[in-house]
């Protein structure tokens, strides 16, 4: 049987600063930049490799520090964005037809040179009536 407590030591939740995120991010991109690997640098901080990778997400789109919404996503979707994407479609499926129109028409234009040429040739081997 174990002695003494069998509480479970908790660990308090650890917070960095955003400059210790980034001088932790830069230590690892350099880490495996030089081919070192970046397993020194996780262990050294007791940090995931996935907490890194979202700590370098944020900091290449300059959102590191930036206030996050908490809670649950909006209800809903917007109406507006719901619009745009229903007409970026009309204007996918609009332009596949033009450009089948256009082949059409091109098309057309061969055929029609085709028989011109045709009717030509049949015209110039013809016997002249004099």
């Amino acid at each position: 049987m174990a002695t003494g407590s069998t509480r479970v030591d908790v660990r308090e939740r650890r917070s960095f600063s955003n400059q210790d995120k980034q001088r932790i991010v830069a230590e690892y991109r350099t880490a495996i930049a030089s081919g070192e690997g970046g397993g020194v640098v996780l262990r050294r901080e007791g940090i995931y490799q996935s907490v890194v990778h979202r700590w370098g997400r944020h900091i290449d789109d300059g959102t590191l520090g930036a206030p996050r919404r908490r809670g649950p996503a909006p209800a809903g979707k917007d109406p507006a964005k719901v619009r745009v994407r229903e007409l970026e479609e009309q204007l996918a499926r609009s332009r596949a037809r033009v450009s089948t129109l256009e082949e059409l028409v091109t098309a057309q234009g061969k055929c029609l040179a085709l028989h011109v040429d045709a009717r030509l040739d049949v015209s110039a081997n013809s016997p002249k009536k004099c």
